[in-house]
């Protein structure tokens, strides 16, 4: 197990080591171990926690009690059952898997969307029912309290499919939010499709994001006959976020991704647990954290890479935010953490401007491009508000997994890698206890 050391935090790193091929006997294992020091000190977080080539998406059922990664190639979901530690099944879908949610509890219920515009629902015993919906397909969100699923894609509507009613609603619209406010049989569609989309954990409401760089909410309590169909508001990320990062021309000079097409494109977004606050990132790799109360952002943080936010998630126990572009995954401020392990460690040189909102807790580097991540929990957290586990997927056949202790605990289906951390960390401070005793003595010398 490596670790990393950054801004004063320490980060473990729980996907390094040799792999043992699964046709390996039990005593050859047995004889590895004794031999190979890197195979025996190595840590397993879950058993055949890879992919043949690499995976797009991680996700932690509801219950907390399974993991889902979907990945490529051949075009595969595999699910991990965490009270075992072990892979418990398998299946092959027929397109390459570009997102997934989950439609109940556990592993019983469901969906895959794929590359093929095709939406496969599965259920325990396999897949149960496959729908083509009209575009491509970029993004899923499932709102339980009207059993809609929505997709997002490439077109100019956001389809919605009733599972209750087993049938297609009237899509969502993006509309131009650039002009003034017209009539609803002037108003012209928006450039580009939809790009990202979550749904609020407390209210009703559906955050879309565009290519165009807008950010457009929709009210599922709102029928269609109200304009229902039509977002009541739209939030500008692309001008909130313009001059930040490294695509721009700054002081005279063009910047390392001036080649982008469009830097301000919404790329993800996320509601934190109270629905109060929104986190959007952009392709130009800067994240506006946003009061749904107010259009100004309340920070802007920059990634200084230029590369895509493809995940955004809140952290209620550290009072953080989580941001992850292909090659680290940022913990900074959304607010003063008035509890959880991050109590009253404002760091003045790292805060910005003298606030305590944006200044950096740590960064998370991985081995290779990291693809998604999702903050894993238990049965007494199954959101991971209080957990510091980090699983990852990324674009090489093993998925990787991270423990920050500055987050939070580790959950209890591995609460075993408290003691090996506290162990590490002892042992640590007696190797530099010695050290600079050993400084000290020779100095007198």
């Amino acid at each position: 197990m490596e670790s990393q050391f950054r801004n004063g935090k320490q980060i473990y790193s729980l996907s390094t080591g040799p792999s043992l091929p699964e046709w390996l006997s039990e005593r050859a294992r047995r004889n590895l171990n004794k031999r190979d020091s890197a195979i025996r000190h190595r840590v397993e977080i879950l058993q055949d926690f890879t992919m043949p080539c690499a995976s797009a998406k991680i996700r932690q059922s509801p219950d907390a009690q399974y993991v889902v990664a979907i990945g490529t190639y051949p075009p595969r979901m595999r699910c991990y059952q965490l009270s075992d530690l072990s892979l418990k099944f398998e299946r092959y879908v027929d397109a390459e898997p570009v997102d997934m949610v989950f439609l109940g509890e556990d592993y019983a219920k469901f969906a895959i969307l794929g590359m093929d515009r095709t939406v496969e629902f599965h259920a325990g015993y396999g897949r149960h029912e496959s729908i083509r919906v009209p575009k491509f397909g970029r993004a899923m969100a499932y709102e339980r309290s009207t059993c809609d699923l929505l997709v997002c894609g490439s077109g100019r509507e956001v389809y919605r499919f009733n599972l209750d009613e087993g049938r297609f609603r009237e899509p969502l619209l993006l509309w131009s939010a650039t002009g003034s406010t017209a009539a609803k049989g002037n108003q012209a569609h928006a450039d580009g499709g939809a790009t990202c989309i979550a749904s609020s954990p407390t209210h009703a409401l559906h955050a879309v994001g565009a290519e165009d760089g807008f950010l457009r909410f929709y009210d599922a309590r709102i029928g269609a006959k109200d304009n229902g169909v039509n977002s009541f508001v739209s939030l500008d990320i692309k001008s909130s976020t313009a001059g930040y990062g490294f695509y721009e021309k700054q002081d005279g000079n063009i910047g390392i991704n001036a080649q982008l097409w469009n830097p301000g494109e919404v790329t993800s977004v996320a509601f934190d647990h109270s629905g109060m606050y929104i986190a959007a990132g952009t392709k130009g790799g800067c994240v506006g954290l946003y009061d749904m109360r107010s259009s100004k952002p309340l920070h802007v943080k920059e990634h200084q890479y230029g590369l895509p936010i493809h995940t955004v998630q809140f952290h209620k126990g550290s009072g953080c935010v989580l941001s992850a572009d292909s090659k680290l995954i940022k913990i900074w401020r959304s607010k003063v953490a008035e509890t959880g392990p991050l109590r009253g460690t404002l760091d003045n040189e790292q805060a910005d401007a003298g606030s305590s909102i944006g200044s950096v807790i740590s960064n998370v580097e991985g081995a290779g491009g990291l693809a998604h991540f999702t903050v894993s929990g238990d049965e007494k957290d199954p959101e991971g508000h209080n957990s510091g586990l980090l699983l990852c997927a990324s674009d090489q056949p093993k998925m990787e997994a991270f423990f920050c202790p500055a987050l939070g605990a580790a959950p209890r289906w591995c609460s075993y890698l408290e003691n090996i951390t506290e162990e590490l960390e002892v042992s640590w401070l007696i190797e530099d206890s010695y050290f600079v005793l050993m400084k000290k003595r020779d100095f007198n010398f």
